[in-house]
């Protein structure tokens, strides 16, 4: 919610008034100091001389204060030229600064427009805002055509977009980033009673992964949808069970498993042969993530043994599975307690690689250090910030946690940056309209500040956008 910050500011003021109070003398008598009158000369008429002494006196009093009188509105005069003068200079000041301003503007405003001719992005990445700038995103669009949708990823490109669907069919389907469809993809050689896809990733390289509760196994496709290879338990995979069993398997030869068919199924040049499936072992993938190294985050589920597991990037990002035994990271226990879990569903990693749970069932998000060290638990409770059934989870290059809340109906938002996460917002309501969810599940962010979200029982995917 945006801050409205109001200021207000008193604006001071002080008038004076000053002007000389300054008084003219005019041409008054001069007293006269004599002690006896001065008597006319007889030959001269009497007075004579007082009125022409007095003359010269009254006539310089009248030019003094002539002179006074001009010289007054001169000095005004030029006092007024010369304000008018500075506030002319003052003017013509104001106008350079602001066309300075305008020009700088209007040439930033032309390279913004030529670099985004030259490599189009996204608002966010051409003007960066700063970083401590906080605000919920805001709802785009939905993207329809799939049938309850559990689990969503996006390509590292982020021009395809992943969807995991629980109903109908029971296909991942994909679409561009305007939502078109492009392809629809599953396991071969399976119905759709036969396959419950839950949570998908994508790796650096763009290979697929996806994780089934039915077929419990981890399916991995090429970006178009082709079976590549499958997970069968944490240190088995289906080309390494084939070629263990037919030595001139090639790489790239299809393979095929099913387990309610009890087979697998691999064609070595013209003929398709099958195999006995592998025997089960405690093993049941849930949630997945992938970080920009390659790494899997894997929970795993079986009864009485849910834990998180941590495969390296450098094994994961082989291309060659044939023997598959990664140097694993294992943690957790099933319970209640602190470094338990109960349904873990996604497990996500933050700049200075702490590890993030969501926790489903115990309604929390559990702390682990790198090497699977349990640190703290957050979010549980009640209040604004809790949680109740998290699910999918995401971490942004700020180090913000997204988590769904299937019963909130909602998305909320955390900074972990700190040594202790703060609750930032949460967006989303109850509801079948735009912006509204009816059961929300999983989550997944592009570089551009999308955000794609699986909205299960409105049958869409909602795409937002900071």
């Amino acid at each position: 919610m945006p801050n409205h910050n109001t200021e207000s500011d008193a604006d001071l003021s002080k008038l004076e008034a000053d002007g000389p109070d300054g008084t003219a003398s005019g041409p008054g008598g001069i007293p006269d100091d004599s002690a006896t009158e001065v008597q006319p000369a007889p030959s001269e008429p009497t007075g004579g001389t007082a009125a022409g002494a007095e003359a010269p006196l009254a006539d310089s009093g009248a030019e003094d204060g002539a002179g006074l009188a001009t010289a007054a509105p001169a000095a005004a005069g030029l006092e007024a030229g010369d304000a008018a003068a500075l506030a002319l200079q003052k003017k013509r000041r104001r106008l350079v600064i602001g066309l300075v301003v305008l020009a700088v503007l209007v040439i930033a405003a032309g390279a913004l427009f030529v670099r985004y001719l030259l490599q189009p992005s996204p608002l966010p990445e051409l003007l960066p805002l700063p970083v401590d700038l906080t605000y919920r995103p805001h709802y785009l669009f939905s993207i329809y055509g799939v049938d309850k949708p559990v689990g969503v990823a996006v390509s590292p490109d982020g021009e395809r977009v992943y969807a995991t669907e629980s109903g109908g069919q029971r296909d991942v389907k994909v679409f561009d980033r305007d939502g078109n469809p492009l392809a629809a993809f599953s396991p071969p050689h399976t119905a759709p009673t036969e396959r419950s896809p839950v949570y998908v990733a994508v790796d650096p390289t763009g290979r697929v992964y996806v994780t089934d509760r039915l077929q419990r196994a981890v399916f991995v496709y090429d970006s178009h949808g082709k079976l590549l290879d499958a997970i069968l338990a944490p240190d088995l995979t289906l080309r390494e069970y084939v070629y263990e069993h037919v030595d001139e398997l090639p790489p790239d030869g299809t393979v095929a498993y099913n387990l309610f068919g009890h087979t697998v199924r691999f064609q070595i040049y013209a003929g398709e042969q099958l195999l006995p499936a592998p025997a089960l072992v405690a093993w049941a993938p849930l949630g997945i993530r992938i970080d920009e190294l390659g790494t899997v985050f894997l929970t795993d589920v079986p009864e009485g043994q849910h834990t998180v597991r941590e495969l390296p990037g450098e094994q994961m990002l082989e291309t060659d599975w044939r023997e598959f035994n990664p140097p694993e990271i294992v943690f957790g226990a099933q319970g209640q307690g602190s470094g338990e879990f109960m349904y873990p569903n996604s497990a996500v990693i933050d700049s200075t690689g702490r590890i993030y749970v969501t926790d489903g069932n115990n309604g929390r998000v559990s702390v682990w250090d790198g090497l699977g060290g349990f640190l703290f638990n957050f979010a549980h409770g009640v209040g604004e910030s809790a949680l109740s059934l998290p699910r999918g989870a995401a971490m942004d290059g700020r180090d913000r946690l997204h988590v769904v809340d299937a019963v909130q109906q909602s998305v909320k938002v955390y900074d972990v940056s700190g040594e202790e996460p703060s609750f930032l917002f949460a967006f989303g309501d109850w509801g079948t309209e735009d912006g509204e969810f009816n059961y929300p599940v999983d989550i997944a962010l592009d570089g551009t500040g999308r955000l794609y979200i699986a909205d299960r029982e409105n049958n869409r995917i909602q795409v937002w956008s900071y």
